[in-house]
């Protein structure tokens, strides 16, 4: 297999490109004893070798040692280990590896950002949003904000609504377009319309 390609990724690792597209990092001393340099011909063995035997274990250790720093959503996870270089079967093996101890966990993830989050003032919308972008999908996070709201460990719409209001110091006789300003500030935190004009309306009848 050609080796068309060999750029540095790092003070001691390149990224090896071979003619079908297949790339990995492999170290200087690999480079050397698989002979993977630009324009020589990888042997099927070299191969075989390097994409059952050397990167699987080291791409684990690379997720394992990710995990150990913070936690990630599985997305998350497959993004950090394609940006070093790493090819799709080898992060596969890797995310199974993980996910088979528990390691990484959608909804777990879920549910502990939207207990914070929730805790910290944002809206339903807002967190489902914020967790796309991180690679949860909406059937996670929907089971996940369900357990919550079950189990009473997130606040309800309408009390975050009622202390967003109080602190922009909301007054029901004020001019409609402030209480449009601050419909809008609510609504950027992740609550629907609907929910934020009943609050007010309920403020406005008590």
């Amino acid at each position: 297999m050609l080796v068309k390609q060999l750029t540095k990724c790092g003070k001691s690792r390149s990224l090896v490109k071979l003619e079908s597209g297949l790339s990995f990092p492999l170290y200087s001393s690999e480079v050397e004893k698989y002979d993977a340099r630009e324009g020589s011909d990888l042997s099927d063995e070299s191969l075989s070798e390097i994409m059952t035997r050397i990167l699987p274990s080291r791409c684990i250790k690379r997720a394992m040692n990710l995990l150990q720093k913070k936690s990630f959503a599985e997305g998350e996870l497959v993004r950090k280990l394609f940006d070093g270089g790493y090819p799709e079967e080898v992060v596969d093996k890797a995310i199974e590896y993980v996910k088979s101890f528990g390691y990484i966990d959608d909804v777990r993830y879920a549910s502990d950002y939207i207990r914070y989050h929730s805790s910290q003032g944002r809206g339903k919308n807002r967190i489902r949003m914020d967790l796309r972008a991180k690679g949860i999908s909406d059937d996670s996070f929907e089971k996940a904000w369900d357990e919550n709201t079950e189990l009473g460990l997130i606040p309800g719409a309408d009390e975050e609504i009622a202390k967003l209001l109080e602190k922009k110091h909301f007054d029901p006789d004020m001019e409609r377009a402030d209480k449009d300003k601050i419909a809008a500030f609510i609504m950027r935190r992740g609550f629907s319309a609907e929910d934020i004009f009943r609050v007010m309306r309920s403020k406005s009848s008590s």
